[in-house]
């Protein structure tokens, strides 16, 4: 018991210092594509990077399933904070955009990899305080570095542009790649990759419920504009600056902190009810976003977008576990990331397409945001059934 709460403790910095890292060149990464003289459409592309992520999410869940082995799980975890600490201290040094937009999804090629791994480890630790409560804590942790990054960021990137931002991320990136080995080293054995599957894992082995869950969140990241997106918005149509920018993420990222412990803990006690609230809040973002030229608008718009993420990092997560066995942990997170990855790209898409046109920009997301809802109260409704 003692070992699985150093365990997840250790997971938790791992977290913390990788955010540090790739939260910190996420938040400025509109002003660098409008800095290098980026086509619009640019942003959309950094932002299917998440969908890119999310197949990788698959593979990774996929081959530890198939393979069933903690050796396999642990490796894919670090490789992925190894993919990190490469790549992030070279957007140091690009000098086009099309070489930064290739960094920033191959750093989303290595989140993707280790994330489905780390979850199934975290859902099997925290199993004796509450998997809501501990993926809750996790994501506290896990956001701390995320606001710290950005704001380191915003303070290199006033007195040393862009290099420094950059190169002064190399060091919690290298900082998580050894607080992930220890963990390793600590904890070697997976109980839940000794379980044998009734069957070859196929996706017919996962129930309803995953899938209509699996529709709703897909419905919902189709409306929530990826901050690449926003970011460069900020940058070309209200003229925020890169610090700015970066100082609004890091408060995203702090309010997305101050979310998840409790968001977890009403997870605990009301299950898929505490996610309600996540399509309305993610259509007021938008809504700021596009109807606000105030000097608040960036931290307006980034507090509404990490109330929105802090739902989806704690409770969106601890759902996935609670539909399906353990043994089938490892490919629902992969199946889950896949499908919702590709909803927020999509959608990224089309938001930077209709972006000039505000009304069918708000009509559009409007319609995701809906669809997510009711899906979500249908969902909770069979569920008082059965």
């Amino acid at each position: 018991m003692r070992r699985e709460l150093l365990v997840f403790l250790i997971l938790g910095l791992v977290s913390l210092t990788a955010d540090v890292a790739y939260e910190g060149a996420r938040s400025i990464s509109g002003p660098l594509l409008e800095n290098l003289e980026a086509v619009p459409i640019a942003a959309a592309v950094v932002g299917s990077g998440e969908f890119v992520s999310y197949v990788a999410r698959f593979l990774g869940g996929y081959i530890c399933t198939v393979f069933r082995s903690s050796v396999v799980l642990w490796a894919t975890v670090v490789f992925g904070y190894l993919v990190n600490l490469v790549v992030i201290p070279l957007l140091a040094f690009v000098g086009r955009w099309e070489l930064a937009v290739t960094l920033y999804i191959i750093e989303r090629v290595g989140k993707g990899l280790r994330a489905p791994s780390r979850d199934t480890i975290l859902a099997e630790v925290t199993s004796s305080i509450g998997r809501g409560k501990g993926f809750g804590i996790h994501e506290v942790m896990d956001q701390v570095g995320a606001f710290l990054g950005p704001l380191a960021v915003s303070l290199a990137i006033s007195t040393g542009g862009y290099r420094l931002a950059f190169l002064s991320l190399s060091l919690p990136a290298a900082l998580s790649v050894t607080l992930v080995v220890t963990a390793a080293a600590l904890y070697p054995r997976v109980e839940s990759t000794n379980r044998s599957l009734p069957e070859p894992p196929r996706f017919r082995g996962l129930p309803k419920h995953f899938w209509i869950y699996t529709l709703s969140m897909s419905s919902l990241l189709a409306g929530y504009i990826h901050w690449t997106i926003a970011s460069m918005y900020m940058a070309s149509e209200i003229q925020v600056s890169a610090s700015e920018i970066a100082l609004a993420y890091s408060i995203a990222m702090a309010i997305d902190a101050i979310v998840a412990l409790p968001a977890g803990v009403a997870y605990d006690r009301y299950g898929l009810k505490s996610l309600v609230i996540a399509p309305p809040v993610a259509f007021l973002a938008i809504t700021v976003l596009v109807s606000s030229e105030s000097s608040l608008t960036p931290y307006t718009v980034g507090t509404l977008w990490g109330i929105v993420m802090g739902l989806y990092e704690t409770n969106m997560r601890a759902a996935v576990a609670d539909f399906v066995e353990p043994q089938r942990r490892s490919l629902a997170y992969g199946t889950f990331g896949l499908l919702t990855g590709l909803s927020w790209s999509i959608g990224g898409f089309a938001i930077s397409t209709i972006a000039s046109n505000k009304l069918l920009l708000l009509i559009y997301v409007l319609a995701m945001e809906v669809a997510s809802l009711t899906t979500l109260l249908g969902l909770l409704k069979a569920r008082v059934k059965a």
